[in-house]
């Protein structure tokens, strides 16, 4: 557990290192409901920050952000 520090903002990173595959995500989804809400928790804290829906990008849904976009968000 960690904490900011004064100007330093927090980020939210979906790192590519290697063992992730598209897919992966809406995959684990349907197969585990542990993993299924955690993802519905994360998407729901994140939609107050985005244009876009979390669980849209991990189901390739239409119009959903591809996974190479990149948003900046300026802290509040």
């Amino acid at each position: 557990r960690g904490v900011a520090d004064g100007a330093v903002a927090p980020v939210f990173v979906f790192p590519g290192q290697g063992s992730q595959w598209v897919g992966m995500a809406a995959g684990l989804m349907e197969s585990s409901e542990v993993f299924a809400e955690r993802m519905r928790e994360c998407a729901a804290a994140l939609s107050a920050h985005t244009d876009w829906s979390l669980l849209g990008v991990l189901r390739g849904e239409p119009g959903a952000p591809g996974f190479d976009r990149v948003d900046v968000v300026q802290p509040v």
